[in-house]
């Protein structure tokens, strides 16, 4: 996916407030919270990476993300 760091910081902020939503909810395992935390911990990795123009990397690692900046 090609897009713009206001599109991935919207597409993060969005798994945020999923993330936030879920683990309030009374009969919700936690992993699905934490599923949506840690998409939305790689979007904005992922906007951060365009800001700098850096390519983004196709995993789901954040690690990797991260290292990717080096």
């Amino acid at each position: 996916m090609s897009a713009e760091p206001g599109e991935w910081m919207g597409f993060a902020e969005a798994d945020l407030a999923a993330a936030v939503r879920l683990i309030g909810g009374p009969d919700l395992p936690p992993r699905l919270a934490c599923f949506h935390a840690q998409q939305a911990a790689e979007k904005a990795l992922k906007a951060t990476l365009v800001w700098a123009g850096t390519p983004v990397p196709r995993t789901h690692d954040l690690v990797a993300l991260v290292d990717s900046r080096a």
